[in-house]
């Protein structure tokens, strides 16, 4: 979307909401908004929930795929040489309906299955069966694109993932349509999902974070603004600090909090423990 383009909404939301609210202030910014959305929810006129809603309408139109896609080491993909059988396997075990299918790496995605597709060859033998007859051309798609403009691109090309590639032509990620309707209502959970907290309590008051737990959910946990270079989870933060792959028990203060690594594997951060410290305790 366009400035001229996203003038014009902004426009027509003040102008909806001015009718809505005519004893109060005009709206005329995203600022007033965001008070007019505060105070209802203050006031009970609207529930949390509901304000989160709103809230996440605004960041939609300024959020990059980068942000939300599913990194490449969590990609589930299949071989260009595995047969039917393989790839219904795959489909079964990781409860996914699209996967991407992949030539010797990630790297270079050939196309989609999509589970419904092999409906229509049901009955043959999946061995078979070449997956090139049921698999549909990729669409790729840079880390910087803008979530607003993706799901329009979905909307108008009619699919619904997306392969994220880097600067440099190599797969970043991917990204569903399912992935940017969380963005504005939150976690979809569906009956292949297993739901796991990103963050635990624990009893000594500290957290058990997950460290691909998205790292503005931390700063609105503490209440706190970290400063970023270019990531965007925990794990990544903790590895910034470390300025390497941290081994489990590695620990390191930023500010008010100290970070202890309690499980990697020598490429990624899986468990982060935090404890915010108080003033005295900081180093």
């Amino acid at each position: 979307m366009d400035g001229d383009d996203q003038n014009q909404q902004n426009n027509m939301i003040y102008s909806v909401l001015n009718r809505i609210w005519p004893r109060r202030q005009r709206v005329s910014s995203e600022k007033d908004l965001q008070e007019i959305i505060n105070e209802s929810e203050e006031q009970g006129i609207i529930n949390e929930d509901e304000g989160g809603m709103l809230h996440s309408i605004f960041e939609f139109g300024e959020t990059i795929v980068r942000e939300i896609m599913v990194p490449r080491t969590e990609m589930v993909s299949c071989s260009s040489e595995a047969t039917l059988g393989d790839v219904l396997k795959t489909i079964n075990d990781s409860g996914h309906s699209r996967l991407p299918v992949y030539e010797g790496t990630n790297d270079k995605i050939l196309g989609f299955i999509y589970a419904k597709d092999l409906l229509r060859h049901w009955g043959e033998d999946p061995d078979s069966t070449e997956l090139g007859k049921v698999m549909r051309p990729p669409y790729f798609i840079p880390e910087s694109k803008k979530i607003e403009s993706l799901l329009q691109d979905f909307r108008t090309k009619r699919v619904h993932i997306a392969i994220v590639v880097d600067e440099y032509g190599g797969t970043s990620g991917l990204v569903t349509i399912e992935d940017l309707l969380e963005e504005i209502v939150g976690e979809i959970q569906d009956e292949y999902d297993v739901e796991e907290s990103q963050l635990i309590v624990e009893k000594d008051g500290s957290l058990l974070v997950d460290g691909s737990m998205d790292l503005d959910d931390l700063e609105e946990y503490y209440d706190i603004e970290i400063e970023r270079d270019k990531f965007d989870t925990v794990g990544g933060y903790v590895m910034h600090l470390f300025n390497k792959v941290p081994e489990d028990g590695d620990s390191v203060d930023d500010g008010a909090l100290h970070l202890s690594v309690v499980e990697s594997d020598g490429r990624k951060i899986h468990k982060v423990r935090i404890i915010r410290q108080q003033p005295d305790e900081e180093s």
